[in-house]
């Protein structure tokens, strides 16, 4: 006797009509809006200003892809982009712009940037940058290296605010394009300009610059050296209630008092900045190289900021020549390292000196490669570069990581993870 099988039939899951999904969305925003958020602790508060602006960022693209899908059907009737863009812009209150900006955002959600900005992983501005920056590649690249690239930023850009991925998107097509090398340095030059303003009722005035490599790199240092809390003025610590912007006003005045008034026997106070190069790249002054801060500067930029002042340009063979020929080990009992053993650090290791990581050698900490606490001496031989991260990794505990001398690479160490004993393991 046979027995009838029961099944059903798969029916594809009809998409909801598109007022409905936009009525429960707006209603889903007015619940929201109408919320009291004082009646929340801090973590809830945290936690929905982190799912608000995944949320956000979602609405945006979504918003970039249907305007660019209804540009699309304005077009297929004989109208063109630019009549589009103005009647959308007119209809939405936006300028022109803008909506020429929304059409060309939805056209690149197949990219790796567009799919990040989709998913809420990065802002539209983020994906904008990204998209720029494919876009100024040479054109003899091809088509998936310029992928690869895009995808790399991509990733960059989920842990960084906007204007540090404009700064590395800038630094990474410089130095896929050298070819372009003799016009950029013309057009920085160009461009650079500085105007103060006229004094204000109040006694202040106003001074905006446009800076060139060198400049920039000149005015981070005077930054880095001043312009943290305490840098020009003596207070507890703690106790420095100026704003960031203040403190980097007093800091370029410091600079620029030093540089007034400073006996050029006693070079102490003079910002130094580090740039690291090999003697095959001082054979071509346009070869981009990098500050100790990551500012990128042509080879010739690097060498014209000597100039007569006394700073340090110099180039290092495995680290052994320059080494030499002062003492910079003089106090190795001390436990802070000197601004002379930093130095050399910076120009033998180039930054954080933990594997993988990138972090340029100015916000790098001196590490003990023994600890001083050990018995290891404050000297170059037992001094690594960490980033304030990685430098926290290293302790006593069983979680912590380990530093040792490199035996196959003097002046430099080993970061032996968690739970590995022997050097051989790590």
């Amino acid at each position: 006797m046979n027995e009838d099988v029961g099944f059903e039939v798969w029916r594809p899951v009809e998409p909801a009509p598109l007022s409905s999904v936009l009525a429960f969305l707006e209603a889903g925003v007015e619940a929201l809006g109408a919320d009291d958020f004082s009646r929340h602790d801090a973590a809830a508060l945290a936690d929905a200003v982190e799912r608000v602006e995944v949320v956000a960022r979602k609405l945006e693209s979504a918003a970039a892809r249907a305007t660019a899908d209804l540009a699309g059907l304005h077009a297929r009737k004989g109208r063109t982009p630019g009549g589009v863009a103005a009647m959308l812009a007119r209809r939405l209150g936006l300028a022109k712009g803008a909506v020429h900006g929304r059409i060309e955002a939805g056209g690149r959600q197949a990219t790796p940037a567009g799919r990040a900005a989709a998913a809420g992983e990065i802002s539209a501005e983020h994906e904008r940058i990204v998209a720029r920056a494919v876009k100024g590649l040479p054109g003899t690249l091809g088509g998936d290296a310029k992928i690869g690239f895009a995808r790399e930023l991509t990733e960059f850009a989920r842990t960084v605010a906007p204007a540090e991925l404009r700064a590395e998107a800038a630094r990474r097509v410089a130095e896929l394009c050298p070819q372009d090398a003799p016009g950029r340095e013309e057009h920085q030059e160009r461009q650079r300009s500085a105007r103060l303003g006229a004094v204000r009722p109040d006694g202040t005035s106003a001074l905006s610059m446009v800076l060139t490599p060198r400049a920039r790199a000149l005015v981070e240092r005077a930054l880095c050296d001043f312009g943290r809390p305490g840098g020009t003025v003596a207070c507890e610590p703690g106790a420095d209630d100026r704003t960031p912007e203040q403190r980097s006003h007093d800091a370029l005045v410091q600079q620029w008092a030093l540089g007034s008034t400073i006996d050029p026997a006693r070079p102490k106070g003079i910002a130094t900045i580090v740039v690291r190069m090999t003697p095959e790249q001082l054979e071509d002054p346009t070869t981009l190289v990098r500050t100790d801060s990551g500012t990128q500067v042509s080879v010739r930029q690097a060498v014209s900021m000597a100039g007569t002042m006394p700073w340090f340009v110099s180039v290092l063979r495995e680290g052994r020549e320059e080494l030499h020929r002062i003492d910079v080990d003089a106090h190795p009992e001390r436990r802070l390292a000197s601004a002379l053993q930093r130095l050399v650090l910076y120009a033998a290791h180039g930054g954080c000196t933990f594997p993988g990581c990138d972090a340029p050698a100015r916000g790098c900490q001196f590490h003990h490669v023994r600890a001083w606490s050990d018995g290891g001496p404050t000297t170059v031989a037992n001094g690594g570069l960490g980033c304030p991260v990685h430098h926290g990794f290293v302790g006593d505990t069983p979680a912590s990581w380990k530093t040792v001398i490199n035996p196959g690479a003097p002046g430099r160490c080993l970061w032996i993870p968690p739970g590995v004993d022997r050097l051989t393991d790590a």
